[in-house]
């Protein structure tokens, strides 16, 4: 393996089982080398030195709130690395257990390739070059409604061009995504029920409509969950206390799910 092949021979860390050796070129990396828990590979295998876990090298234009359901968002990956000038990327769209979330899309043909039916997408041959480091874009197709977060998860290689498999340095990276709990509301209100009062000061209150075992969970406007709970032999008209006093000062969504369906209302804590 050169240099210039991309080390997406990856592992986050010693919380994965190790990898078996695998063979990749400047021309693109082999499918599932980005280091995640479903893909683990380790980079060790077939370059010297370590992967290192590095913030910030995944950027989206998908909002606070989170992803809408089949929306298209755009999506740029950038590493950079003083008096390097190759540089390779994979990067997939994956829950925690390795699934494929949405689909990747290349915008720039000529520099990138999506590959195992949009799982992953990274460069090309004409894409690798670089003065002190790479950037590049392509899109994301968010998945149906009531997919759950996604986590975009990358391998850079960052290479010293000298047709060997030591000197190379490979970083790891991840950005995750929640589901808008506004935009599923549009597409899985199923289960009726009211939430009261809004604004809340340290309890809010639900009513369902009809009798039901049911699982309640509060999301912020980040999309991220804040509260979980579970109540059976739910009847219609009796009133649920939920204790929000935690809860910071903004707006916040209540799912309810029971038997394969879901409805979600929205409440301001004070």
């Amino acid at each position: 393996m050169t240099s210039v092949a991309f080390a997406g021979l990856l592992l986050v860390s010693t919380l994965f089982t190790p990898a078996v050796p695998v063979h990749s070129s400047t021309s693109g990396a082999p499918a599932g080398k980005t280091g995640s828990p479903g893909d683990v590979q380790s980079c060790t295998q077939c370059h010297s030195g370590t992967a290192t876990l590095q913030h910030n090298l995944i950027s989206t234009d998908i909002p606070p709130t989170g992803y809408a359901p089949n929306y298209t968002y755009h999506v740029t990956a950038t590493v950079a690395y003083q008096g390097r000038v190759k540089f390779g990327f994979q990067v997939s769209p994956q829950n925690v257990s390795g699934t494929k979330i949405g689909n990747m899309v290349a915008t720039n043909t000529t520099a990138t390739q999506v590959q195992s039916s949009g799982k992953y997408i990274t460069h090309k041959s004409a894409g690798t070059s670089g003065t002190d480091g790479r950037t590049w874009t392509f899109d994301w197709k968010s998945p149906a409604s009531g997919s759950g977060p996604v986590t975009f998860y990358g391998a850079f290689n960052c290479t010293n061009n000298l047709n060997n498999s030591s000197g190379d340095v490979v970083y790891l990276s991840r950005i995750t995504y929640y589901e808008d709990p506004s935009s599923v509301a549009e597409y899985v209100n199923q289960v009726h029920f009211n939430v009261f009062p809004s604004p809340a000061l340290n309890e809010i209150n639900l009513v369902m409509e009809t009798n039901e075992n049911i699982t309640a969970e509060i999301f912020g406007i980040d999309g991220k969950r804040v509260k979980s709970m579970e109540f059976t032999d739910v009847q219609a008209g009796v009133i649920i206390p939920v204790d929000v006093q935690e809860l910071a000062s903004g707006i916040y969504f209540v799912r309810i799910a029971s038997e394969g369906k879901t409805g979600i209302q929205k409440f301001v804590k004070q």
